[in-house]
This record gives C-alpha cells, structure tokens and sequence, in this order.
C-alpha cells in the first residue's frame, strides 16, 4: 500500500476508533459527546489528535497510577476517623445525605472539631496568612494555579517563603505553569536558593504538552500542618483591586483548623509525590514519603472548633465529577434558599434540570456573576443560560466588577468553599478541591455576605435579557456550541 494512502487509511480508523470510544465507553454527557462527534465529522483526520490532547482521559488515569503516593507512605500519614452519627451537630444530622454522598463517592471524611473563618477579600487572606508564615517553624506548604511573580504580591509572597527556607523551615511550592504564562523558574530563584522546594505543573515539555487540557486549579496554603487556606484567591495584585479594568475584584477563601487540615494537607503531598515522581522517572523516592518528613507534615491535630468540614477533591484522574455532584445534591437539598457566586456558569442538562426544579419547588435560588467578564467567550456561554434561568424563576445578579468567588451557600446550614467554578472544566478537566461546612453559623456568615454583595449588583431582568443584540445572540450560540471542549 503506497505511504500516503497507509497515512490517510491510519487517520481514517484512528478517527472512528475515537468516534467510537466517546459512545460507548466514556459516555460523556450529551453535549460534549455531541461537540466531540462534530470535530470527528467535520475534522475527520485530525480529530482524533485533538480528542487525544483535549478530550481523553484515559493517558492521565495510567499517569496517576503509575506516579501515585505509595500504599507504604500511605499506611503512614496518620488517619483520622470520621466523626460517629450519634455525635454529629444537629445541622450535620439534618443534611446526612450530603455528607453520605460525598463521603461514598469522593471519599471524604467528614470531621465535627473544626474552625472555619470567611475571607471574603484578598486583602483580608493575605494579611492573616502571611502573618501566619511569618511565625511558621516547621512547614509550609503552597499550591496555586497563578502566582502573578512579577506583581509586588507575588514578589513579597516569595520573598517571605525564601526567609522562612533560610530559617530552616521545609518550604515546598507548586504552580500551573500554564495559569499565569509569564512566570519561570528564575522568578523562583530566590526561594530555591535559600532552600524552598519549587515544582510547576507539569515538569516537562513533552508532559505539559500530553496534559495542557488538565489545570492544577486547586489553591492550597498548609503551614506547620496546623492551619489551612483554601478557595478561590491566587497571588497577585490584580486579587487587590488593583487591575485598571477587572475592578473591583470580589473574590472568597477560607481559613481552616482542626482535623480536616490533615485530608488538605494530604491533598498536597499526594500532588507533590505525583509532580515529584514525574520529574525523576528513574523512580527515586520523593524526600516528602520519609517517615521524618509525614511525622512533620502531619502532627496531631486538636479540637479547635464544633464546626463539620468535608474536603472534596475531583480532576481528571477522578471516575466522577465529585465536586460536581456536591453540587447538585446542594441545589435538590435545599428546602428554603441556595445563593451560588460563580465567574463561570456553564452547567451541563442535569444541574439545569436540577436548578429549574428547585425553583419550581418554591426554592428562592440566586445565582451572582460577574459583569466585567476575564474570559470573553467563556462569559458569552454564562450569559445564554440566563434567559432560561429567569423564565422559571431563578434570579440573577450581575456584580458591578469581577467577580471570582466560588460559593454555595443553602438554608443557614451548608457553605460550600473552594476553586471549581460551575462549568465543564473545573467539573471534569481541572485539579479542584473544595471545603464543605456544616455550620448554622457560618452558613450565615455566607448568606449575609452574598445579601451585601447583592448591593453591588444590577438585578437582570428578562425584559433587559430579550433586549440582546442579534450579533451577541449569535455569539452566545456558537460558544455555547463549543463549550463543551474548552
């Protein structure tokens, strides 16, 4: 057979090979099936190239069994059990199912003796964490999908890890490589030096290359395995305020102690060891799985609060969407309210669904975006759905800047705190990790906030939502179209 009609003929099968697969095997939800079998139509011998880079996630499942932390190291970190159902809080009792539901598929635990604070500002997160690694002696670890390196932020967030690091402190960092373009290994320099132990996600060309669809999107903060940071908050000037076009910026983290510190801070060392054994395929053993090294990053862990927190983590390697699913089961829970603060809304036929029958059950559902989009096309997704949102009810908010917090917060009594947005890729290609609290209290603290954040909003109504131009409409439709493989 002559090479060019060998090539076309390998294309040719490759292309239905992959058709074939996304039917029967990965079963996908319909519009993704539907958007992936037009790029096999319309892109019949490249497609299947595309779907291996962007679509697929078979290649990062055999990745994270072969670089995953061992079962030895495992047997290691000490394990915390879950608070027993006879000693859970009566808030905890009354949403069970939810709990169940992410203890079953994500495999959280779910711990009573927690304390949870609220940062709803940048401002606020980075004055008590850096005070925090300040007086850090043993620890400290970080994880950030952007460290803006060449923002004063960045810059003094680095420079206070490198003096820690002098200190004698063990300092360990990870960053997405592809979150913020302009940050190199040099922009680290300082930290290295002194000591610190620096890795971006991924290591290597030809593995950023085989992965770039799939973003360390998590945001993680551990010092002395004590005290714990996690949300929607990066490093850099621009989470300030202080960007001349996205202001102002609203954004959410929260601060956390007690036992659920120990399943973040497994969270970390389980990335590190799966970065660390990538950058040496020989196989050497990550420093981080000595027994020294768990003995540190994991002490004991005292009661420091009444407050019930589950840690759900979900990505590409994950059989489900977990956070995804935390998701849903919050919007069918909800008896009286469920406020969502989201940058991206781009949920799939089933949250639709769910959203549209809450709000027919009397549900008062709320969901806050932001007015100044990051993402253009990504915003023209968010704004087609809204129409079908206002038709049964549920009211939309536009903040007045840009707004980057990702909160669910239902009936006084359940918060949800973390970095997945409510769209297709952080519910199935990115690296998500959310806290889940179960608190009247700070439940509260969520409701009253996202209430202060409504004076900051223009309310949509349909009649201005029908007033959209026809390019704008047109727009929307083939975004929306796409979505489903960005």
């Amino acid at each position: 057979m002559p090479l060019p009609t060998a090539l076309v003929t390998f294309f040719y099968l490759s292309n239905l090979v992959a058709g074939l697969s996304l039917l029967f095997v990965r079963k996908s939800d319909t519009s993704t099936t539907l958007a992936w079998l037009l790029v096999f139509v319309f892109l019949p011998y490249v497609g299947f190239i595309l779907y291996f880079f962007f679509g697929s996630r078979a290649k990062y499942r055999i990745l994270t069994r072969r670089y995953a932390l061992s079962r030895d190291s495992l047997g290691r970190i000490p394990f915390t059990p879950s608070t027993p159902s006879e000693l859970l809080s009566e808030c905890a009792r009354r949403n069970l199912d939810l709990i169940n539901i992410n203890a079953n598929g994500a495999g959280s635990t779910y711990t009573q003796d927690n304390l949870c604070e609220l940062l709803p500002s940048a401002r606020e997160k980075y004055d008590r964490m850096f005070a925090e690694i300040e007086n850090a002696r043993e620890s400290i670890n970080v994880l950030y999908f952007i460290i803006k390196t060449h923002d004063k932020s960045g810059r003094d967030f680095i420079s206070l890890l490198a003096k820690k690091a002098r200190q004698g402190v063990h300092v360990r960092l990870i960053y997405d490589t592809f979150g913020y373009l302009r940050a190199r290994r040099a922009d680290f320099r300082e930290l290295i030096e002194a000591g610190g132990a620096v890795y971006g996600y991924l290591p290597s060309f030809l593995r950023t290359a085989l992965e770039a669809n799939y973003r360390m999107h998590r945001k993680i903060v551990v010092i002395d395995g004590r005290v714990a940071y996690t949300g929607g908050i990066n490093i850099g000037d621009d989470y300030l305020g202080l960007d001349l076009v996205r202001t102002p910026w609203r954004d959410t983290s929260v601060r956390i102690t007690g036992p659920a510190v120990r399943d973040i801070q497994l969270r970390f060392v389980e990335d590190w060891v799966y970065i660390d054994r990538q950058t040496h395929i020989l196989g050497r053993k990550s420093s981080i799985e000595t027994e020294n090294e768990l003995r540190l990053l994991f002490p004991p862990l005292e009661k420091t609060g009444d407050m019930g927190v589950q840690i759900i983590s979900s990505g590409p390697d994950s059989e489900e969407s977990y956070t995804r699913d935390s998701y849903q089961r919050m919007i069918s829970t909800a008896d009286r309210y469920v406020y969502i603060q989201t940058p991206y809304f781009v949920p799939d036929e089933a949250l639709m669904h769910t959203l549209r029958l809450a709000a027919h059950a009397g549900v008062d559902v709320r969901i806050m975006i932001p007015g100044i989009p990051d993402k253009r096309f990504v915003y023209y997704v968010t704004t087609s759905y809204i129409g079908e949102l206002l038709k049964c009810g549920i009211r939309v908010f536009v903040h007045a800047g840009f707004l980057h917090a990702k909160t669910f917060v239902l009936d006084d009594e359940v918060a949800s705190i973390g970095s997945t947005n409510f769209d297709n890729r952080s519910f199935d290609l990115d690296f998500e990790m959310n806290a889940m609290i179960f608190d009247c209290g700070f439940a509260k603290t969520c409701r009253d906030t996202f209430l202060r954040d409504m004076g900051d909003c223009v309310e949509m109504t349909l009649e201005q939502y029908e007033t959209r131009t026809r390019l704008t409409r047109l727009r929307e439709g083939f975004w929306r179209l796409v979505a489903p493989l960005v």
